[in-house]
Order: structure tokens, then sequence, then C-alpha cells
């Protein structure tokens, strides 16, 4: 089984891959939140990023908790995890449901759990993203200004 190892803050997380059939229901759940995330990737304010892999964290954390909600924690976010064996090394659990997120996060450092969100979801997904912008980057990307389009 493939694993990979996030260090968000100084607290490490591991996660496994997802099985194909379930990162593919996914994604058709997700297609809410994972738009505006490519949007932001790669027609953002910032848009420096040429991949899901080398887009600031931080950045993406802020993209996601914009675009969060309920539903999209309990269909997506939270089946994800399931699914992912999303595990704090640190507090010896893995993050299933709410209770689980309230032992491992805290209100100061709540913005770690959406970098997490990001991180698992990049694992997860990050290759497939990329490959569906390269296809398909010119449906997500920022319209051009005025003054942009004035100066081409």
């Amino acid at each position: 089984m493939q694993q990979q190892t996030f260090i968000i803050g100084s607290r490490e997380f591991t996660c496994a891959r997802m099985n194909p059939f379930e990162a593919n229901r996914l994604l058709l759940r997700g297609q809410k939140l994972v738009m505006p995330v490519i949007g932001a990737i790669f027609g953002g304010s910032k848009g420096k990023a040429s991949s899901i892999m080398d887009m600031d964290v931080k950045e993406a954390a802020m993209a996601i908790a914009d675009n969060l909600d309920e539903s999209i924690m309990d269909t997506i976010i939270l089946p994800m995890f399931v699914d992912s064996k999303v595990y704090s090394n640190e507090n010896k659990k893995f993050i299933k449901g709410p209770g689980e997120i309230n032992q491992c996060f805290t209100t100061e450092n709540l913005l770690d759990f959406y970098e997490l969100i990001f991180e698992v979801a990049r694992y997860q997904f990050g290759p497939f993203l990329d490959r569906l912008v390269e296809r398909f980057g010119s449906l997500v990307e920022a319209p051009k200004s005025q003054g942009e389009s004035q100066a081409s």
C-alpha cells in the first residue's frame, strides 16, 4: 500500500493511496470544490503555479476555506479522509470525523486542517487534475481585465 507523509506546522500526518473507484466517486461529488481550487491555481490573482503539485499550500488552503461548506465536509472531505486513512502521528488517531478533528486541531491551528485537506487531495488527485488542466485549462483561467486586454 502506497503511503505519503505530510509535515504541517510541526506535526506529522500520513495517508494511503485511495482505490480508483472511490477516488472517482469523490471527484464527481467534489466538482463544486475542485473547480474553484483549480481556478485559483491557474487563473487566480497570483496564478503562478504551473501545476497543482507546485501550488503554494497556504494559498490552496485559503482557496479551500473560501469554498468549503458543511455539505462538502460531510460528502467529500470526511469520506476522502476515511478512504485515505488519514492519520495524525502526534495524536495517534485516524481522522474520520468531527471528534478526531476536534482532538487533532484547535481554533489556533485550524488553517493546518485546511492545509491537510489540500495535501491529501493533492496526493490523491494531483496528477489527474494536472492532466485535466492541460486539456481544459482555458475553461478555468481568469478573464483578462480591461487593462490587460488593451495592453496585449
